[in-house]
């Protein structure tokens, strides 16, 4: 009988309780450990929402990557194809599904530009338009980091370049990575998903 084999059958039971019927004084034990696949799908996902929350299509995009996994060979045995899969994430809007959040709906409408000698970063998002609106009424003009103020702007700069640095390792990998042995299983993952976006 399988409350024989597994104890405590009280934690099932409060589990079961509590997704059926919402909360009830339940402590919700530790992540049970996961397997090698798991903790890679894992790494990936995370790395792939770049520090939004994860998002189940990053789960998606993660398991169809991860490296000889169960859910990988089923639904490549199902026929389910990575590239067709990340096409339609892009294609869908996250904004109609519990997966919404508002870092990654800021971040879906920016854009990094070269014109010229210059470098653009251009956001679009209604509450960034918002502020910069009301800070250049206040200030009579466009900003710029001069004297004291270049202080206020090293975040700005430190982070475009370690976006930029970031993508730059994701479409020309090290020379010691050329052979893809020494990359790691997160790092090829990541390769994968992103690479054909970036070139679009």
């Amino acid at each position: 009988m399988l409350a024989g084999r597994i104890h405590p059958i009280s934690r099932i039971r409060a589990a079961v309780l509590a997704s059926a019927d919402g909360p009830r004084d339940v402590t919700a034990g530790p992540w049970p450990a996961g397997t090698p696949a798991t903790e890679d799908t894992v790494s990936v996902a995370s790395a792939l929402a770049g520090g939004a929350p994860v998002g189940s299509h990053h789960l998606l995009e993660a398991m169809l990557r991860a490296e000889n996994s169960m859910a990988s060979k089923v639904l490549r045995e199902l026929g389910v194809d990575p590239d067709a899969v990340a096409a339609k994430i892009d294609e869908l809007n996250p904004e109609t599904t519990t997966d919404a959040n508002p870092e990654e709906a800021a971040a879906r409408t920016m854009e990094i530009r070269l014109v010229d000698d210059e470098v653009h970063v251009i956001l679009r998002d209604p509450a960034t338009l918002t502020i910069a609106k009301e800070v250049t009424e206040l200030t009579g003009g466009p900003l710029q980091g001069v004297g004291p103020v270049a202080g206020m702007f090293v975040p700005l700069w430190r982070s475009t370049n370690q976006l930029l640095l970031k993508i730059q390792h994701v479409l020309r990998p090290d020379p010691d990575e050329e052979d893809r042995s020494t990359a790691s299983t997160t790092d090829k993952a990541v390769r994968a998903v992103l690479m054909p976006r970036f070139r679009r």
